[in-house]
C-alpha cells in the first residue's frame, strides 16, 4: 500500500537557516522543506513543547516562520511542523503551492482526507 502521508512534494536542498529558541540561534541545514515542514540538520535541537522559529533561505528570500517539534533524531537533527501563520503561507505562496490555506493547513496531525 502507498503511503500517502505526505500531501506536498518536498524540496531536497539543503537550504541555508537556523532556527531560534529561547536560547537564542541555532545554524542549520534544512532539507526536505515542504510547505507545512522540514527536517533541520542541526546538533541542538529545541527543548519538546518550548517555542521556536525556523528560518530559511528559499530562493532570494529569507523565511522566519514559527514551527512545532515533531521528532528528533539524536544523531541528525529533527523535524519541524509549520502551522498556520501569515509566514507559513508566504513561504507556502513562495514554493509554489498556490493553494487555499485551509487546504495547507486545514489539519493538526497531518493532511486532510481526500
Amino acid at each position: 500500500m502507498t503511503d500517502h502521508r505526505r500531501q506536498f512534494v518536498r524540496q531536497p536542498g539543503p537550504f541555508d537557516g537556523a532556527w531560534n529558541g529561547p536560547a537564542g540561534s541555532n545554524p542549520c541545514l534544512i532539507t526536505n522543506l515542504s510547505p507545512t515542514g522540514c527536517f533541520l540538520n542541526s546538533v541542538t535541537t529545541p527543548e519538546p513543547g518550548s517555542p521556536f522559529t525556523v528560518t530559511v533561505v528559499f530562493g532570494e528570500t529569507r523565511f522566519t516562520v514559527p514551527a512545532e517539534l515533531v521528532y528528533q533524531d539524536a544523531m541528525q537533527g529533527f523535524g519541524a511542523r509549520f502551522p498556520a501563520s501569515d509566514q507559513s503561507r508566504a513561504l507556502a505562496y513562495a514554493m509554489g503551492a498556490g493553494l487555499p490555506s485551509e487546504t495547507l493547513f486545514g489539519h493538526s496531525n497531518g493532511p486532510a482526507s481526500a
